[in-house]
């Protein structure tokens, strides 16, 4: 292989990366515009080397490993708080950019696929995000962890709360009563779409016996 083509191609590998870690590190993603070049190029040098053993070398298993080591660095970027998962977007598009530094090294043909699915990468990490707020209005669901005096006796208290800002109350559980007649309670509640947790939390602080209250 000519080195102006290596270099072409590592070239490309840097900006497809570059254009995709962008749109993350303007979001403040874990993995951002260092991280997606490193992939892009990394995966394309794996296949450039494997590609230069000529018929001694099976490249399908070096773009199989590829993906096999991706699922690795993946993970190390979602980050789970309680019933909060962050970061799945950014695994998928470490995982797309590899397959997209798979492609470059290819080349021929393979340099469309690189560019177009570059593209389409963009676009669902821009406009779909829009649109699925727009359109698709999901409702979440919280955890709302209440410490109340005399908890049972300030349920309907509660409820009115949750009814007033729409959200709907799924479920409630119990723990024993403290020594200071205090009761935890963990209310699994669906918030409607456009609601955010933090507007519930005074309207709780207002309930006579309020504790206190944190969120998951």
């Amino acid at each position: 292989m000519e080195p102006p083509l290596i270099l072409l191609k590592l070239v490309l590998a840097v900006v497809f990366g570059g254009l995709v870690g962008w749109q993350r590190e303007t979001r403040d993603r874990p993995a951002g515009l260092r991280t997606h070049v490193l992939v892009c190029l990394g995966a394309a040098v794996y296949t450039l080397a494997s590609m230069s053993f000529g018929e001694k070398s099976d490249p399908a298993r070096v773009a199989a490993q590829v993906a096999t080591g991706m699922g690795f660095l993946g993970a190390g970027t979602i980050i789970r708080s309680g019933t909060t998962v962050r970061g799945l977007t950014t695994a998928a598009s470490l995982w797309a950019i590899a397959a997209i530094g798979l492609c470059v090294a290819i080349g021929g043909p393979a340099f469309w696929v690189a560019g177009i699915a570059t593209v389409i990468v963009l676009l669902t990490l821009t406009l779909m995000r829009r649109a699925e707020k727009v359109l698709l209005a999901r409702t979440r669901v919280a955890h709302i962890t209440l410490k109340m005096a005399d908890g049972p006796k300030r349920m309907s208290a509660v409820r009115e709360v949750l009814a007033e800002q729409g959200t709907e109350l799924e479920s409630i559980e119990t723990a024993g009563v403290g020594p200071d007649g205090t009761q935890e309670m963990v209310l699994r509640v669906v918030l409607p779409h456009g609601c955010d947790v933090g507007e519930l939390m005074p309207r709780l602080a207002g309930i006579e016996g309020f504790v206190s209250a944190h969120c998951e």
